[in-house]
């Protein structure tokens, strides 16, 4: 086997590996996460990136993201895509559970963002 094709395939086993083992948020990156609400329906998180932090392989379950301070955000996910994330203060929206994924603030500014992380829904029935 050549040696590139080597590199490439332990390079790809990495990858996999490491999404395999990607955990929580707040336990993975404590410094960039924190809880603001905590019951059995959801987990309320204040994300905080300076410049230059970064948060290792991780996911989110579905819910909805508020952003309080505009800045960069560089996503690199488990599959190889890489994302730039820029938005704006405002820019709020749902999101579906996502696949594991790195990020860092490649950006000159802190970036901020609050996050409803929907862990179950109640539904009422009528009386």
């Amino acid at each position: 086997m050549k040696a590139s094709t080597s590199l490439s395939l332990a390079a790809a086993l990495l990858q996999l590996a490491s999404a395999a083992f990607a955990q929580d948020v707040l336990k993975v990156s404590p410094a960039t996460n924190k809880v603001l609400v905590e019951n059995q329906y959801v987990r309320v998180l204040q994300s905080t990136f300076k410049p230059g932090a970064k948060e290792p392989m991780h996911t989110h379950p579905a819910g909805w993201y508020y952003v309080t301070k505009a800045g960069t955000l560089k996503v690199t996910y488990a599959s190889g895509k890489v994302e730039t994330w820029t938005p704006k203060v405002g820019e709020q929206a749902w999101m579906d559970g996502e696949e594991a994924h790195s990020a860092e603030n490649t950006g000159k500014t802190t970036l901020q963002y609050v996050l409803v992380e929907v862990k179950a829904a109640p539904t009422r029935t009528p009386n």
